[in-house]
């Protein structure tokens, strides 16, 4: 996965913003966040490493790839405030096909495509959806908070915390190797 933006400089103007981890918890915790979502369980979250932390704007990390690889998956995710527009890519690899997301709508056009493997070589079957709308989650995430707080219900930040603990971890990382 890839997510970028152009906020290097704006971070770099924020005395508090530009330290530590830097790009690392502004942008990775969406990415790990979204790793949690889609893999649930099956990820063992120590295994995260630091594979690159650059600082080309910043005196922070402003550029930053971690990876994760146990005997079932190997995840990439690279972040970055470099970019000059908002954008968002992933590929998934996987045996018999792969799956494509290309930005999100809240940036413009999002683009979805799925392929399908042809064994023992060939041209892939390819099925694609390109969806323009404004951000639909944001409504669905705003609804879903209001009946939390109007239902009194409660909530498990269990998830929260272990993402707060890998953040940590991960930054540490990057402070070991100055």
């Amino acid at each position: 996965m890839f997510y970028g933006n152009g906020t290097a400089r704006l971070v770099r103007e924020s005395e508090w913003r530009d330290k530590g981890g830097g790009v690392l918890p502004d942008l990775g915790s969406h990415l790990l966040d979204t790793c949690q979502f889609w893999f649930d369980d099956s990820l063992d979250h120590t295994n995260w490493q630091i594979i690159s932390a650059n600082r080309f704007e910043n005196r922070a990390p402003d550029h930053v790839i971690i990876g994760y690889q146990d005997d079932k998956m190997s995840l990439e995710l690279e972040m970055t405030m470099l970019m000059w527009r908002n954008h968002f890519t992933c590929d998934v690899l996987a045996e018999n096909g792969s799956a494509h997301i290309e930005s999100l709508c809240k940036w413009g056009p999002s683009t979805f495509t799925y392929r399908e493997r042809i064994l023992p070589s060939g041209r892939p079957v390819e099925h694609q959806e390109t969806l323009v709308s404004p951000d639909p989650t944001w409504k669905i995430e705003y609804d879903y908070f209001k009946a939390l707080i109007k239902t009194n219900a409660g909530s498990d930040l269990t998830w929260d915390r272990e993402l707060f603990s890998r953040l940590n971890a991960l930054e540490q990382q990057i402070l070991r190797s100055e």
